[in-house]
């Protein structure tokens, strides 16, 4: 039986300074890879400390991350900043696409972003495809060609279980409670917005495209499908998340890593094009 054993492997993390994706940073040092970290903005000091402090991970480890500020979106800073990168992705094995734009329930103001579809312009939704998809698109593109003479690696594609299933409205009615009487009045409401079902919904169909095209340079392209992570939401919205799971409850972002790793070593070497669902059983009603 193969286990993960990533000590002469490179990973590239897109989004890598959020909450799941320091945890898929971390995951991949403690199997011995180096990590490149790409995100739009980064600070560089918190995202070790945060990394060092909530996975145990020594200083020699962290010496492992590098780090790039890159908008995945946009095609010119992104070819500059693989130029810049060329000489470190000589054992590039590992992509993890994790970057989306996602507004994270009880931490950001939901009206703008969380708009009732019969109300969204234009940019509401292409918004969300530009980065889920083709900033996605861009980074595979650029990847894709170190792991040809690097004869083979694995891209793992996050989605959600919105990209599988309509979002269940339901969950959201709580913060149309809590609006002032002055939204109230202006008719606002809060729903989850479609582009990012359609975005992620898409990332399944990018990540069969690739894997069959790219199956003959032994590179490995898998969707990992995720449900809702806990990150201290509001208790009203956990319950309501939680009653609509069999599991009874959202995920801890460290029961993801396991998922990840799996996809991303040998462990996994005769699966591609295949969605790997974590969801706590979120889609098994």
């Amino acid at each position: 039986m193969r286990i993960a054993n990533l000590e002469k492997s490179t990973a590239i993390i897109t989004g890598g300074g959020g909450l799941l994706g320091r945890m898929y940073t971390a995951t991949l040092l403690k199997a011995g890879a180096k990590v490149i970290i790409i995100d739009k903005k980064i600070d560089e000091n918190k995202i070790k400390k945060l990394i060092k402090k909530d996975y145990k991970l020594n200083q020699e480890k962290i010496k492992n991350i590098k780090f790039v500020e890159c908008d995945i979106t946009d095609p010119i800073q992104v070819n500059n900043n693989f130029i810049k990168l060329d000489k470190l992705l000589k054992n590039l094995k590992i992509l993890v696409n994790n970057a989306s734009l996602v507004k994270q329930v009880g931490k950001e103001d939901l009206v703008d972003t969380y708009k009732p579809f019969l109300e969204m312009k234009v940019d509401d939704w292409e918004e969300y495809f530009s980065v889920d998809l083709t900033g996605t698109l861009l980074i595979s593109q650029k990847c894709i060609p170190h792991m040809q003479k690097n004869k083979g690696g694995s891209i793992i594609n996050i989605s959600s279980t919105y990209g599988i299933l309509s979002p269940d409205q339901r969950l959201y009615k709580f913060f149309n409670k809590k609006l002032s009487k002055k939204m109230k009045n202006k008719g606002v409401k809060i729903e989850k917005p479609i582009g990012y079902s359609i975005s992620k919904s898409g990332i399944l169909n990018l990540t069969r495209f690739l894997a069959t095209k790219f199956a003959e340079d032994k590179i490995r392209v898998n969707t990992l499908t995720l449900g809702g992570v806990y990150d201290d939401n509001p208790p009203e919205f956990v319950k309501d998340y939680s009653e609509r799971t069999p599991l009874k409850r959202m995920a801890n972002k460290e029961e993801y890593a396991g998922p990840l790793l799996f996809l991303a070593s040998e462990m996994s070497s005769y699966m591609t094009g295949s969605n790997l669902i974590v969801d706590g059983g979120w889609s098994a009603w």
